[in-house]
């Protein structure tokens, strides 16, 4: 099983959505941007470093929302989504081929990666309950 994190990623009321590569795993589906926990790391730590190496972009780590456990067929994630805090930087796509910045309930038009469905759930709810 591998540990992953992933950043619901707030700025102005709106959040991220990223598009995988065409040529990796998953591609073209969309996501919460993210990545693997390294050795040594807090599920926290590892998030933060994954966004700047990804987008170039300095967030902070906020509210816990969701797990979810997927089998990929090759591989089983348990991934971790966290509420990330946008602090400072442009995006630059390093590791994905668009990105779009969405209303929370704009997020279930696009295809996401099958991992991704329970975080938005929580997300949802969580909107729902600041409403």
């Amino acid at each position: 099983m591998i540990l992953v994190v992933a950043g619901v990623i707030e700025k102005d009321g709106r959040y991220l959505l990223t598009q995988r590569l065409a040529h990796a795993s998953q591609g073209g589906l969309w996501e919460f941007p993210g990545g693997k926990v390294e050795p040594q790391e807090t599920p926290q730590q590892a998030l933060e470093r994954e966004l700047m190496e990804e987008l170039a972009i300095e967030t902070q780590t906020g509210q816990f929302l969701a797990d979810s456990l997927f089998d990929y067929g090759d591989k089983v994630i348990l991934l971790k989504g966290y509420i990330s805090h946008w602090q400072a930087g442009e995006i630059v796509l390093h590791s994905h081929q668009d990105a779009v910045w969405l209303e929370a309930d704009a997020i279930a038009q696009y295809a996401l990666c099958p991992a991704d469905y329970p975080i938005v759930e929580a997300l949802l709810a969580l909107e729902v309950g600041t409403d």
